[in-house]
């Protein structure tokens, strides 16, 4: 199947090679993917695992790659060895709009105990792909956004707004680097719009873009710890209250209850968008759900919910993840405890999700306790200015192309944006297949090679149509 997909993707960049567009006369889109791929390579190698981050190694390679260009930076440390690093590329005919920012992270998360088929902190190429730890999360959006700010400036593209390339850290453990920046340095990343992880230009299995997704909105990420007690005493006089016992009861009545499907706007417009581009039976069950008025249809329901992923989409969910309990092998345990991690829609609650699992449970004995919050924010305009630019370039090249709007189950550094009034859009104008998305975080995270030349080409035209002057 791999060796299917070269030849596809080779007619995708030779159908951007032969567009017409007046800015591909001075611009050499194959040398500066080359650029980008070496940036990339060099950013894998940096080897920024969180914990414990070290992103300062990345900070360095965009130090130098800014200082050879003259473009000013500033670079915040969060903690020992933490870094951000935030330039931006001011505006040649200012017209009083506000700047566009392009945020990634610079850490990643580990691969040890993973069994990859190349080593995963550097960028190994094979069968069209391009491997290795964040070539895709987040590496991939750094290199990208850092060498086309360069690549502005070389060129001395004429802006009427400023560009803001963001690099932050430890978005894979909570996000402190671009907490950091809002609470100290806020005016630095101040933007009309931002875009991020999240989403991006999806090919199909003939290696052309089918749609463009575009996150706009994301789940809350919310731990609850659930704490179980019980009289301690010696293994050999077993007692009905033990605690382990009570803990297990309530995670029983957790795992068997499900919460009902439900549309959000966000989740709505997906699934109308993805109606054109899928094929029946699923684009039927899309498209019946999306145009519902009341109630779910229930055929429609079961066929989605058939795919775990999009069940997910559907409802807020609440799952065990960690589970602890006892002292020794014969000794009976006083305390019990389980971490249950749920991601919540964004239009409810952590206290409403702690009165659902209080009342699930059902034992006044069981301890439902809000862990560490990381963050909410409201969803962001599906049709504002960013999205109207995104789709406009796309279609462009792929005519007809649906723009798809989404809501991600994972938590992005998005949320910490949203809630202090930047809207932020999930958009990585780097190709990928569905297949590749789902291998982030996980064994041999790869990107296709040809999605370099595409990519540098499509996010260039984009930038130019959010801030030149043209």
């Amino acid at each position: 199947m791999k060796k299917q997909i070269l030849p596809a993707l080779t007619i995708l960049v030779s159908f951007l090679t032969t567009s017409s567009y007046a800015n591909q006369q001075t611009t050499d889109y194959d040398k500066l993917a080359q650029q980008i791929r070496s940036t990339l390579e060099s950013m894998v190698a940096a080897d920024t695992t969180n914990p414990p981050g070290n992103e300062e190694r990345i900070v360095k390679i965009a130090q130098r790659r800014y200082k050879e260009a003259g473009i000013p930076y500033e670079i915040t440390e969060f903690a020992p060895g933490r870094q951000n690093i935030v330039a931006r590329l001011k505006a040649t005919q200012a017209n009083g709009e506000k700047p566009v920012l392009l945020l990634a992270h610079i850490d990643v998360v580990g691969a040890a105990n993973q069994k990859w088929s190349f080593p995963p902190h550097k960028v190994s190429e094979s069968e069209g792909y391009l491997y290795g730890r964040g070539v895709s999360d987040d590496l991939g959006m750094a290199a990208i956004s850092m060498e086309m700010l360069v690549h502005l400036k070389k060129t001395a593209a004429p802006l009427r707004r400023d560009v803001i390339v963001a690099l932050t850290g430890d978005e894979e453990s909570g996000g402190a680097g671009i907490q950091y920046i809002l609470k100290n340095k806020p005016e630095s990343i101040s933007a009309a719009f931002a875009l991020n992880e999240g989403g991006g230009l999806g090919l199909g299995t003939d290696g052309k873009v089918k749609l463009v997704s575009m996150q706009v909105a994301e789940k809350i990420y919310q731990d609850y710890e659930l704490v179980a007690t019980g009289p301690t005493g010696h293994s050999s006089v077993p007692l009905k209250e033990n605690a382990i016992y009570k803990l297990a009861r309530a995670l029983d009545r957790l795992g068997k209850h499900t919460r009902p499907a439900r549309l959000i706007p966000a989740t709505r417009a997906y699934y109308l968008g993805r109606s054109q581009v899928e094929k029946p039976p699923l684009s039927t069950a899309m498209k019946k759900l999306a145009e519902a008025k009341g109630k779910l249809p229930s055929d429609a329901l079961k066929i989605l919910e058939a795919d775990p992923i999009q069940a997910a989409s559907l409802r807020t969910t609440c799952v065990a993840t960690l589970l602890s309990g006892g002292t020794r092998e014969n000794a009976l345990p006083s305390e019990a405890k389980a971490n249950v991690n749920c991601r919540i829609l964004p239009d409810e609650s952590k206290e409403q999700i702690q009165a659902e699992l209080i009342k699930i449970i059902d034992d006044p004995n069981i301890a439902i306790k809000l862990s560490d919050e990381m963050g909410a924010a409201p969803a962001s305009d599906e049709k504002g200015e960013a999205a109207v630019a995104i789709l406009k370039i796309a279609q462009k090249y792929w005519p007809g192309v649906p723009l798809v709007p989404s809501m991600s189950k994972g938590a992005t550094d998005s949320r910490f944006l949203r809630a202090h009034g930047i809207p932020s859009y999930g958009f990585s104008p780097i190709p990928s297949f569905e297949e590749d998305g789902r291998r982030a975080h996980g064994i041999d995270e790869r990107i296709p090679v040809a999605s370099l030349r595409t990519g540098a080409e499509y996010f260039h035209e984009l930038l130019l149509e959010m801030a030149s002057t043209r």
